[in-house]
């Protein structure tokens, strides 16, 4: 279970919604957070002795992959909706609607598509 867990975290992905939405002063723990990960994930595949996460269940690592072609693309739209969004509100600017709904869909997709795979 463990590894599956890993297989379905995207270190670009966080990388990315730090960059554009967490104050540059706490980037840090978000680096190090991720490169736990990392040993983390080099730590299952020395004890499992397999190239990749989830050699056992290559339906499950597809899925997750075929899942990503989706909602990756969510995730980025959502992270410019999420710093537009918070820009209005620091200029003390209403965000316009359109952002708002295409914020609500984003969280929909990505909610849709991490229901198919868990």
């Amino acid at each position: 279970m463990l590894e599956m867990v890993f297989a379905k975290a995207d270190l670009w992905l966080a990388e990315y919604y730090d960059q554009r939405l967490v104050d540059p002063s706490l980037w840090g723990l978000g680096e190090q957070l991720r490169a736990q990960l990392a040993d983390d994930i080099k730590t299952v595949l020395a004890i499992s002795n397999d190239a990749h996460l989830m050699a056992d269940q290559p339906w499950i690592a597809e899925s997750i992959a075929l899942r990503n072609v989706y909602t990756d693309p969510l995730n980025v739209l959502q992270a410019e909706l999420l710093s537009r969004s918070r820009a209005c509100e620091a200029a003390g600017e209403v965000t316009a609607p359109e952002v708002e709904q295409a914020l609500m869909v984003t969280i929909a997709g990505i909610a849709a598509g991490m229901r198919n795979t868990g």
